[in-house]
């Protein structure tokens, strides 16, 4: 299994739309690794984890051919996630395409996508995931977990199983309710990778419910331990960063790293 971050920013990216704060002035003068496009991810040349307003710019970047996408896993309807005009190109006029595509998500998903086009149209085939569905999106096998998140939005984090190996994906989320813990270790997939939601990084302590900070992204990792979910060597990444919690990249690693966790960047490119 080979995951792609092709973004590791928050809605605002970074450095953030007109800022003039201090971490999107440091991020100007840096660039490289400190520039964060919205989240998005590709596993292994054929799906997409969302598909955001990023995504046009993240194809030409990371040399994807979308006509080679099967399906796209959205883990929630905000607009950081989901962009819809993006789907609409694939329209009779606009594109030429060979086959149809699969949406998984929400019911906030799917009425977003159907507000500003039409499946069939589009040549798009829809598949509603609710937290707790195990299913199967071409030969990978899936579990979806409730996220932490804005509830309206439907947010998702996904448990990845292909080819004997396994991801999860949880970002757009707070801590999980016991319910997810006991669902994720009913599960019984031993874990070769987790990227794990940090988007309020440097802040101390708590931020607020709907993410987690960089202390709490720690104690994720430590809970994941103790439920023997990953071991000690499993490799763990922390994405989804807001600049309002000063995601520099070279200060992350230095807080992260003693950790057992990678702060990710755009482009990170993960075999396991």
């Amino acid at each position: 299994m080979k995951l792609t971050i092709l973004g590791t920013g928050a809605a605002e990216a970074q450095p953030a739309f007109f800022c003039t704060c201090d971490v999107c002035r440091r991020a100007r003068e840096n660039g490289g690794k400190d520039i964060r496009k919205r989240t998005c991810y590709l596993l292994d040349g054929d799906t997409l984890i969302d598909y955001g307003p990023d995504i046009y710019a993240q194809t030409l970047m990371y040399g994807i051919d979308l006509a080679q996408i099967r399906r796209i896993l959205f883990t929630h309807a905000h607009e950081d996630h989901l962009d819809p005009v993006e789907l609409l190109w694939r329209r009779p006029g606009f594109s030429k395409v060979g086959s149809d595509l699969d949406i998984y998500g929400g019911k906030a998903v799917h009425a977003r996508i159907k507000s500003i086009l039409s499946y069939e149209q589009c040549r798009l085939a829809e598949h509603e995931v609710n937290p707790g569905d195990e299913f199967r999106a071409g030969d990978m096998e899936v579990l979806a977990l409730r996220g932490n998140h804005d509830a309206p939005s439907d947010p998702l984090n996904y448990i990845i199983t292909r080819g004997g190996k396994t991801t999860l994906i949880a970002n757009d989320t707070g801590w999980w309710s016991d319910e997810n813990w006991a669902l994720a270790a009913k599960y019984g997939r031993r874990l070769d990778l987790a990227v794990i939601e940090s988007t309020g990084a440097m802040i101390p302590g708590r931020w607020y419910s709907g993410h987690l900070t960089g202390e709490e992204t720690i104690a994720f990792r430590e809970k994941l331990l103790e439920l023997g979910l990953i071991g000690a060597e499993t490799r763990c990444v922390a994405n989804h960063f807001s600049h309002n919690a000063s995601p520099i990249q070279e200060d992350m690693e230095k807080f992260f790293l003693p950790h057992g966790i990678e702060p990710a960047y755009d482009g990170m490119t993960l075999d396991i």
